[in-house]
């Protein structure tokens, strides 16, 4: 399992409210994370962004040199990056995986199948445009962390949120939204409810490092997960979340088989 895979599985875990003596200073894990989308392989603006706040930093490069990743893997410490690339077959994942990248963005239509199979680097899909219901569906089937939508514009409307809710729960994948810097607190909240595991701020200026680290403040300041609907008594987290709470501890065994997570 990616690193990227363990904070999306317990970003996305329903907590139950603290208790006892000491609860108060209790720390829980931030229930969306913040990915700083850097537009070439830089160990300082890694560093930065992780400083910032960033829980990933995905990276993208249309020929990485081995020394540049692994100077950025080492800059990133323990948060976990990711290599955007055009095109990635399964030679080229189990390489970056051995120069200790922890995930690959890829696009469907020029990325090979062959990819899919090296178990030790995580996948994120990125769709640039629109995908059928029949072909969404499809996307449980296949081994990825989660989704990214990176040609996805705001503000949110209720279009979008019922837009964003179709895509999430037709493929159970979480999703990785580019946002504004100036989203807000409630915003974000919405995008939340709709499986959005991740928000994501281009890194391409002092400006936008500056946005991450606001972003960042208002991210810890969101309310904790609601496990229910206080006027039903309704499950509010989409079919991905429980996939998400079901799935097995790493070194835990599984008792039965046929759960993408």
């Amino acid at each position: 399992m990616s690193k990227l895979a363990e904070r999306i599985r317990r970003a996305m875990r329903v907590d139950s409210p603290p208790m006892g003596f000491g609860a108060a200073a209790r720390v829980s894990n931030p229930s969306l994370l913040l990915a700083a989308l850097l537009p070439s392989l830089s160990p300082e603006a890694a560093k930065e962004a992780v400083a910032r706040g960033a829980d990933t930093c995905l990276f993208a490069a249309s020929d990485a040199k081995d020394r540049e990743v692994k100077e950025v893997v080492e800059a990133l410490g323990e948060a976990p990056g990711g290599l955007h690339l055009r095109r990635l077959d399964g030679e080229t994942a189990a390489h970056l995986a051995e120069l200790g990248m922890d995930y690959a963005a890829f696009e469907p239509e020029t990325a090979l199948a062959t990819a899919l199979l090296e178990s030790s680097l995580g996948h994120v899909l990125s769709l640039e445009s629109d995908l059928p219901d029949i072909y969404l569906r499809t996307l449980e089937t296949l081994p990825l962390d989660a989704i990214l939508l990176r040609q996805w514009k705001g503000p949110l409307t209720v279009r979008q949120q019922m837009e964003l809710q179709r895509i999430s729960g037709l493929a159970r994948r979480p999703l990785i939204l580019p946002v504004a810097p100036q989203v807000t607190g409630a915003e974000l909240q919405m995008l939340r409810e709709a499986a959005v595991i991740a928000v994501a701020v281009e890194g391409d200026s002092r400006a936008a490092f500056d946005s991450l680290a606001s972003l960042r403040k208002v991210i810890d300041e969101l309310p904790a997960r609601r496990r229910r609907r206080e006027e039903h008594g309704e499950a509010i987290l989409p079919r991905v979340a429980e996939a998400v709470a079901s799935a097995p501890e790493e070194g835990e065994e599984e008792e039965e088989e046929g759960e993408p997570w």
